[in-house]
């Protein structure tokens, strides 16, 4: 009679080291975006990163090996986690402009978070470090593919003609993005600069170029009947009287 191999034999358990490891990485990434947001570039010091995260000095140098390196990876953390948001949000199958007023409300979100804010702290560490800022202009390059990206297949969606390339529209709708981040972050009102009102009426100028996609999508469908109790065209006579 054989006997059967125990579940823990059949089930390798993890490693406590990595698992701890990575824990520690977590910590330390969430205690450096925490400084970079409240405090910036210049207080996110690696002694200040491993205070804030309660642990010793060694553990941030030892998974970071530098300043440099542990910014670099809250960038790449924070953008891996938004890009992804982003990209659910233009794969919703909602209208483009249900989107873009999503984006808007997006915006709002990462100032609160920090994440804008940190953005340019690097983009602005990135004038005197060409690693930094390759790594920031790949961050924006990103976020660009993905409204490139979008703006195709809106085009294809409801037969839209552009008055530019999607590229160089995806360039232009960024920059509004980047120009009202700015502003706000220098602490311009938004009574004085009304940057998220702007932002938000290009949605009923997205809208109202699908609307003809909209209809004609309703037409199809069916959907566009006449009001209840109006007579059918074929109840009509040829001097448009009902018979």
């Amino acid at each position: 009679m054989s006997s059967r191999p125990s579940s823990d034999a059949a089930e390798p358990r993890p490693d406590q080291r990595l698992e701890r490891g990575r824990a520690t990485r977590a910590q330390l990434l969430a205690a450096a975006t925490a400084v970079l947001s409240e405090q910036g570039y210049t207080a996110a010091s690696m002694r200040a990163v491993a205070d804030r995260a309660g642990t010793r000095l060694s553990l941030v140098q030892y998974h970071f090996g530098s300043k440099r390196g542990l910014l670099l990876a809250v960038m790449d953390d924070l953008t891996e986690q938004l890009l992804a948001r982003q990209q659910s949000l233009f794969d919703d199958g909602r209208p483009f402009a249900e989107q873009w007023r999503t984006a808007c409300d997006y915006l709002r979100e990462d100032i609160r978070s920090g994440y804008v804010r940190i953005l340019w702290e690097l983009w602005a560490a990135g004038l005197a470090d060409p690693e930094l800022a390759e790594r920031w202009q790949a961050t924006q390059r990103n976020w660009r593919e993905l409204i490139v990206e979008r703006l195709e297949r809106w085009t294809a969606e409801c037969d839209v003609e552009l008055p530019l390339r999607p590229r160089a529209l995806a360039t232009l709708l960024g920059n509004l993005f980047e120009g009202a981040e700015t502003e706000i972050l220098a602490g311009v009102s938004e009574q004085e600069s009304p940057h998220l009102e702007a932002l938000e009426a290009c949605a009923a100028l997205i809208a109202r170029a699908e609307r003809p996609r909209r209809a004609a999508s309703q037409r199809t469908d069916g959907t566009m009947r006449p009001p209840a109790g109006a007579a059918s065209p074929a109840g009509r006579t040829r001097s448009g009287r009902s018979g």
